[in-house]
């Protein structure tokens, strides 16, 4: 059975995803920010009765959803219907939930990517030369995520990205870390949301011409430990080796499988397209 959350369940709730908080970052960071219900956001759970464990979170976003399953014991097919009831863009979650509700989701497309964790601070690299970006950089910032095509799909243009990377550093609620040279950023990353224990890093991004010289390994390694200083802990996504592999030797471990399916629209964007490598 499925059914609304209430106040009273808001405790059980956090407790469930804290189980595996780094991976359950965004639902998290959300539900401390906005509780259970708003107008864009809602919060249910699947039991097997009402005075059974929770089986599975599912809290819709505006218009995508996150699924959290601790273990084998869920409906799927209850769980699927009521995904597609809903009728999200996006939905995140493990892998293997997601593989297996995908079959009741006509339509939409499954993208794989690992989650870490980082375990070995010490094995960061310090460096001088990352700052902290400032309003005026929003504008570059967002060329430069617009211009890899597995983010920009998600947007309908540049400016969209810079007025969502505008409010979030005039409102604080995400840091965004740059390398410049010459006056221009080359490399860059940033927090895609945070909770009060957690963060997520995201948009890692060098310039063509600048890769294969470490700057994305120094500009992870100083949002890492900004974010450490702060008594969060560092997560991140990944879908390809390469990136995996800077992200291990900056002291990242393997913390499980993840995955999104997309509505037809961003997997038909999404059509051809390679994994991104972080050009390190």
């Amino acid at each position: 059975m499925i059914k609304h959350a209430v106040s009273e369940d808001y405790n059980i709730i956090v407790g469930c995803l804290k189980q595996e908080g780094s991976l359950n970052t965004t639902p998290l960071a959300h539900i401390e920010k906005y509780g259970l219900t708003r107008d864009f956001q809602d919060v249910w759970l699947q039991k097997n009765s009402d005075s059974g464990p929770i089986l599975t979170v599912i809290m819709r976003h505006f218009n995508t959803l996150y699924l959290y399953n601790d273990g084998d014991f869920y409906e799927p097919e209850e769980l699927g219907s009521f995904t597609s009831f809903l009728g999200p863009d996006i939905v995140f979650g493990k892998r293997d939930l997601l593989s297996e509700l995908a079959l009741y989701l006509e339509g939409m497309v499954l993208e794989p990517s690992c989650h870490m964790i980082l375990e070995k601070p010490h094995q960061l690299i310090p460096c001088t030369e990352v700052v902290r970006a400032e309003v005026e950089d929003c504008e570059e910032i967002a060329a430069l995520i617009y211009s890899v095509p597995e983010f920009a799909r998600f947007y309908h243009s540049p400016k969209e990205i810079e007025r969502g990377v505008r409010r979030r550093i005039e409102m604080g609620t995400c840091r965004y870390f740059v390398l410049k040279r010459e006056g221009r950023i080359v490399s860059q990353a940033y927090t895609t949301i945070e909770s009060s224990q957690y963060a997520t890093i995201g948009g890692v991004v060098t310039l063509p011409e600048y890769r294969k010289q470490g700057l994305a390994s120094l500009v992870v390694s100083c949002i890492c430990r900004d974010l450490i200083k702060d008594k969060k802990i560092p997560n991140l996504f990944y879908n390809n080796e390469e990136a995996g592999r800077v992200y291990e030797r900056l002291g990242f471990v393997h913390a499980g499988e993840y995955a999104m399916l997309l509505s037809h629209e961003y997997a038909k964007k999404g059509e051809g397209l390679t994994a991104y490598k972080c050009g390190t």
